[in-house]
């Protein structure tokens, strides 16, 4: 009878489970997608909120799709979920795990809450930072010349944290993705405004973030103003408290418009930036037809300034149930001239092949 060999009946089963894994159908792309937490486990503080995700979740996924529970409601509580993401909100002190369940399977993550202690309390550790409501202001090189700048009017501010040995991860900022654009921040916690608001903003608003070494997280609310948008907000209301009336039709307010900006600013070649423009007091055709777009605006007109390179100080128009070809910014110095032509649909057509102004806007109400 032959002796067995043990180790070639090992090696032939391995053969054969690799050829089973070769022959059978493919796993599904769903199946092979892993997911794992954003952190297995977290320390936080009575009182305080952090933020937990299931990375390779869809970010968008569906409430009955991804389901986050809490072992102990009174430890830890789910306040909400946004995608594949839950806030977590520390109740008390004690342990509990939090748990995600996605397509059949679950994911864990080990909390500890700890007491919030009072400050000057022998041991306590109370992480801060030092300031939850910042306002910032932002004014481009070119304007602080015209309408100066404020010595208490500060662009950044450094951030710091106190009252914990845990150190900063990093810092973040969180809001709005169109104006999250306009705020910077450094690994060290230095929040810069680089961008100005739209104009009519008031301010723009976003979120700071700390994340600290042991999970716990602050939050400090960054506020910014643009000096230049409210310096032009002011220049509007001036001009409307001085040239407009109650009584007056949309054509005449119109026409008030178009003959200020001809009659107080002057032509500069190649200065097309339409703030610019009211800040300096010259600009270019292009900034001209902005800049009677926006007062028509804030004088409660459909107006929308003409793109395209050649239609040199086109803004059109729409007044008391027309609609008008206002041209603004020739060449000279003030005063200078204007004009206004009622424009018919099919010329505003012809004009609009190369503008891409939306006919609806101008043409319904």
């Amino acid at each position: 009878m032959k002796k067995i060999d043990v180790w070639e009946i090992v090696y032939r089963l391995v053969i054969l489970a690799a050829a089973a894994v070769l022959v059978a159908p493919g796993l599904p792309a769903e199946a092979r997608t892993k997911c794992r937490l954003s952190a297995a486990r977290k320390t936080m503080r009575t009182g305080q909120s952090c933020t937990l995700s299931l990375k390779g979740a869809p970010k968008k996924a569906r409430a009955g799709k991804l389901k986050w529970t809490s072992g102990n409601k009174q430890i830890v509580s789910v306040r909400r979920k946004i995608g594949n993401r839950a806030v977590l909100k520390a109740k008390k002190a004690g342990r509990t795990i939090v748990r995600a369940r996605f397509k059949g399977r679950t994911y864990k993550c080990r909390i500890i809450v700890k007491e919030q202690k009072r400050e000057g309390v022998e041991g306590g550790d109370t992480p801060a930072l030092n300031a939850t409501a910042v306002e910032l202001h932002y004014i481009e090189d070119y304007a602080v010349p015209y309408i100066g700048k404020d010595p208490t009017h500060y662009d950044s501010f450094q951030f710091c944290v106190t009252g914990t040995e845990a150190s900063v991860k990093d810092w973040v900022i969180e809001g709005d993705p169109q104006v999250k654009k306009r705020y910077q921040i450094t690994d060290d916690g230095a929040v810069r405004m680089v961008l100005g608001n739209d104009f009519g903003e008031a301010y723009s608003q976003c979120t700071v973030k700390a994340r600290l070494s042991d999970g716990t997280e602050l939050t400090a609310t960054v506020r910014g103003y643009d000096d230049i948008a409210l310096y032009i907000q002011k220049v509007f209301a001036d001009f409307k408290e001085t040239y407009i009336t109650d009584n007056m039709t949309e054509y005449e307010k119109m026409d008030r418009a178009a003959w200020y900006l001809s009659a107080e600013y002057d032509y500069r070649l190649y200065q097309d930036d339409w703030c610019e423009y009211i800040v300096t007091g010259s600009g270019d055709c292009m900034a001209s037809r902005f800049a009677v777009m926006y007062l028509c605006r804030y004088l409660g007109l459909h107006a929308a300034a003409c793109p395209d390179f050649d239609a040199h100080g086109d803004t059109v128009v729409r007044a008391d149930g027309k609609v008008y070809l206002v041209t603004t910014g020739y060449r000279g110095e003030k005063p200078r001239y204007y004009q206004i032509v009622e424009m018919s649909r099919e010329l505003f057509d012809r004009r609009n092949e190369k503008n891409g102004i939306d006919p609806k806007y101008i043409w319904e109400d």
